[in-house]
């Protein structure tokens, strides 16, 4: 343990400047890594074009879908509107 200076009433001790012990253990036992254990294997994972894939034809379905709303429903509001303006006559 190294000597450390006692610290003065109105000053910061700062810790001792040395560089910890240099560790000796595998990749992947006790490190962080950058790849995942399961991205190892190759044969059973889903490639990412293939979720890339997925991910765009769910997004344009659900554009079409909200889409497809927005005009049944100024269909909906043209239609009560000519019909209101048939029984006043002002059409």
């Amino acid at each position: 343990m190294p000597n450390l200076p006692a610290p003065s009433p109105g000053g910061v001790v700062l810790p001792p400047v040395y560089a910890p012990p240099p560790t000796h253990a595998a990749a992947g036992k006790s490190r962080m890594t950058l790849m995942a254990p399961v991205g190892m294997q190759e044969g059973d994972e889903t490639d990412w074009a293939v979720v890339v894939g997925v991910a765009l034809v769910a997004e344009i379905g659900l554009l079409w879908g909200a889409a497809c709303v927005a005009l049944w429903r100024r269909r909906i509001a043209l239609g009560r509107a000519a019909s209101k303006t048939a029984e006043d006559g002002t059409g």
